[in-house]
């Protein structure tokens, strides 16, 4: 099978670590997202994490202006989030490298704040943020996670010329738009975050991630759930590859 990391975004409710990687080999982690871990805490994931398999969520001031909810957040002011360049976002930018080097993670996710539009003055800023700061050097593998403004197929675009892999969602499709239009997108990696409804993925829309895992085999792929269902639909479509790779 090709290279294919199947997970959640975060762990489902009730869900053990360990018993999560038995099953399951790549993990959206956002413990980071709203404040600094302790070394105990950082430690504990680190002794149940294979590694390779987590993509740990960039802090809220390197992406946000708004904070989280939550009672220890990453300090903050008017200057941190949207990508800008700042002087507590470098610092939560150097723990969020120390972690992942600790975990052994895969890649560093930053999620996009809400109407982060595809403007020029964004495209700009995204530029100087992974060309300057957040770089291959501070934390490794590197995923953005564009704002629903953005167009996938334009948003793998720019993501490729800034050397950054896009994550998007190839069944939030306008009505009518065939599953073929994303067989020609021209990127090093593909990463693919389902945000699904309230209930489990239908078999035709499984199909449909199993026919862009056969079409893109020459790179590497992650698949990502976000929804309710998300532990099922994530081992749902890992019995279906290898269900494939038996025929």
């Amino acid at each position: 099978m090709a290279d294919v990391r199947i997970g959640t975004v975060d762990l489902p409710d009730r869900m053990e670590r360990d018993r999560y990687f038995q099953e399951l080999d790549y993990l959206e982690l956002s413990a980071l997202f709203a404040g600094p871990l302790n070394s105990a805490v950082l430690a504990k994931w680190a002794a149940v994490t294979p590694k390779d398999t987590v993509g740990l969520v960039a802090p809220f001031v390197l992406t946000h202006r708004q904070p989280p909810r939550g009672s220890k957040l990453w300090a903050h002011d008017l200057s941190v989030g949207d990508f800008r360049d700042s002087g507590l976002g470098r610092v939560a930018l150097g723990q969020l490298g120390e972690a992942i080097t600790k975990l052994g993670a895969r890649c560093a996710v930053f999620r996009s704040p809400p109407l982060f539009a595809a403007s020029q003055a964004n495209r700009d800023t995204l530029k100087k943020f992974f060309t300057e700061l957040a770089t291959p050097e501070a934390v490794g593998g590197r995923v953005w996670v564009p704002d629903g403004l953005w167009d996938a197929r334009t948003a793998v675009k720019f993501a490729t010329e800034i050397g950054v892999t896009a994550a998007i969602d190839p069944l939030a499709r306008e009505p009518g738009q065939p599953l073929e239009s994303f067989f020609d997108l021209e990127a090093s990696s593909l990463y693919f975050r389902i945000t699904g409804l309230n209930q489990p993925l239908s078999a035709e829309k499984q199909d449909d991630l199993a026919a862009l895992v056969e079409h893109y085999q020459a790179i590497p792929l992650t698949f990502a759930f976000d929804s309710p269902s998300r532990w099922q639909d994530a081992r749902t479509l890992r019995s279906l590859l290898r269900e494939g790779a038996l025929d």
